[in-house]
């Protein structure tokens, strides 16, 4: 039984979408929050976003790689070193 991986993808990518309007969004408020305060607030909590966005969808693509090739391996009708008679 392979393992379904649309919903992580769907997940991972409406994840993305919705980090870019975020982006959008906080661009158009920098723009009227012209102050250290704007500064400081973007720098302690949001500076980290991308990297970590980054990061989660790497992690997220390794994840479902390991799960295709453990699917491919559990489809294999022939077992490593060997074949079945």
């Amino acid at each position: 039984m392979a393992f379904k991986l649309g919903p992580v993808q769907d997940a991972e990518n409406r994840l993305k979408r919705d980090f870019i309007d975020f982006a959008r969004m906080w661009a158009d408020a920098k723009e009227q929050w012209l102050d250290d305060r704007c500064r400081s607030f973007e720098q302690e909590h949001l500076s980290s976003l991308g990297p970590s966005l980054n990061r989660f969808s790497a992690a997220l693509n390794e994840f479902c790689d390991v799960i295709r090739r453990s699917d491919d391996t559990l489809r294999d009708d022939n077992p490593p070193g060997g074949t079945f008679d």
